[in-house]
């Protein structure tokens, strides 16, 4: 009977043993295929925000173009009417996925977006929210209602889809709260050619200016850089842009002011230029130290740091940003904990008359800084770094992982 009831206890123990080996393989092989899938989510994801939030650069694409799949934005709006069927809108969205961009495609609009009817004619065509990205809202709309009422129509019945709209000069009015339930993402334009009589330092004036309602509201907020399309000409009284590489740097600057201003992202419009301007799309060759700053600007953790010009205009006066040292730089952190001071000038060649800036960054933690893109360090000892920035000039200053 003891051998029997030993067997029979031995036969439960290795049961039981074999059940909890199952049950434990299953578990882990769940999990690992849970991590994998979350694994391979970001890796997909690459570059690009995930799906339901907004992508790290975008780009307008006329209908005919195709330079947003040579540049590889990963936002893009393709096309631009003022009046749209929602056959017309299913068209736009297979469109985006024949040219291989329909997860972030960004769908052209018009006023029969604020009628439930209008998305819901869409939906009875077999779109769902994960054929498309998001709408591009009226361009410039100025009722902040029309905006709302579209919004509102299109999350009923695709929730996951995002509204987005380039809102020119609003956003410098007292009223642009008003704007903020009608959007989930809004471009700031940069508009420095079209306006020559806006210091090139009011892309980030706008920025710290209004950005943080939105910001603070949930919504994403982009820096738009400008087409240098609608000026007439390139002059004597506007030399800045008379060779390939002083339009290149004029472009440059406005996404690293974006990036100071704390914008969360680049949508381009350079898609052609005035008479005599020489062309550059701006994105192609910068795009590598965008990627490369990405890790900060995502995060999002930023602090303005302390400057003092020594030489040259000390100050610019930028409406709707007040004033602004004419070297302007701040510390970001990102998720892991490493340092970058990002700096530029606030000066376009016009206005500094070519004249160079020495200036000194204070508050910087002491230690050793890569300049990224320039081949040098800086050390730093005494909490300053001591620097010149030439008209359009920046500097970015990775803080070494041994520090």
């Amino acid at each position: 009977m003891k051998n029997k009831d030993n067997l029979y206890f031995t036969f439960l123990t290795s049961v039981f043993l074999v059940c909890f080996l199952i049950f434990g393989s299953s578990a882990a092989l769940a999990s690992s295929e849970q991590n994998a899938s979350h694994n391979d989510s970001s890796t997909n994801n690459e570059f690009p925000y995930p799906r339901g939030t907004a992508p790290a650069y975008g780009m307008m694409g006329w209908e005919t173009g195709t330079q947003f799949l040579t540049d590889a934005a990963t936002l893009v709006h393709l096309g631009w009417r003022t009046s749209i069927t929602p056959q017309q809108f299913v068209d736009n969205v297979n469109k985006g996925k024949q040219l291989g961009i329909s997860k972030y495609f960004v769908a052209t609009s018009g006023p029969q977006m604020a009628s439930e009817s209008f998305w819901k004619s869409i939906k009875d065509r077999g779109v769902t929210d994960n054929d498309f990205y998001g709408v591009y809202f009226p361009d410039e709309e100025g009722s902040p209602s029309t905006l709302i009422t579209m919004r509102t129509a299109m999350k009923k019945y695709f929730p996951n889809a995002v509204a987005g709209d380039y809102l020119g000069d609003m956003q410098t009015g007292p009223d642009n709260e008003k704007f903020i339930p009608g959007l989930d993402v809004c471009y700031f334009t940069t508009y420095t050619k079209f306006h020559p009589e806006r210091p090139h330092a009011w892309v980030y004036g706008n920025l710290i200016a209004n950005a943080p309602n939105w910001k603070n509201a949930g919504r994403t907020v982009y820096v738009t850089t400008e087409a240098f399309g609608q000026a007439i000409e390139v002059n004597a009284s506007d030399p800045d842009l008379s060779t390939v590489q002083k339009v290149a740097d004029r472009h440059e600057s406005q996404i690293v002011m974006g990036i100071l201003g704390g914008a969360q992202g680049v949508f381009s419009y350079a898609y052609k230029y005035a008479a005599g301007t020489p062309s550059y799309t701006g994105w192609a060759n910068f795009r590598p130290r965008y990627e490369q700053v990405w890790p900060w600007i995502m995060n999002g953790n930023r602090k303005l740091l302390t400057t003092n010009v020594t030489s040259g205009r000390t100050n610019i006066t930028s409406d709707p940003g007040g004033t602004i040292d004419a070297v302007t730089a701040y510390i970001f952190t990102d998720a892991d904990g490493r340092e970058l001071v990002a700096s530029s000038s606030m000066l376009d060649f016009t206005e500094a008359n070519s004249k160079a800036n020495n200036a000194t960054i204070n508050g910087v933690p002491n230690g050793t800084y890569d300049v990224l893109w320039e081949n040098r360090t800086v050390n730093v000892d005494n909490g300053t770094i001591k620097d010149t920035w030439k008209p359009y000039a920046y500097h970015f200053y990775q803080l070494k992982a041994n520090n």
